[in-house]
């Protein structure tokens, strides 16, 4: 969220977007693996503020729906 608003900070989620979806490529096409990391991204997001986070079982799920 902080990326937003510094430029510092956008090259280096920048680089660590890159690289996590460069992982994810190793087994998905770069489309899935692009989605998948943004849905990940999103997943932690919600994670840490949310007052009622996922169980890791319902996360599990996200997932597994996303990549049918």
């Amino acid at each position: 969220m902080a990326a937003a608003r510094h430029p510092a900070l956008r090259a280096v989620t920048q680089t660590w977007m890159a690289r996590s979806r460069q992982a994810l490529e190793r087994r998905f096409d770069a489309a899935t693996a692009r989605g998948l990391d943004a849905l990940i991204e999103g997943l932690t997001l919600h994670h840490a503020l949310s007052t009622d986070p996922m169980t890791p079982a319902q996360l599990r799920h996200a997932i597994h729906r996303f990549l049918r």
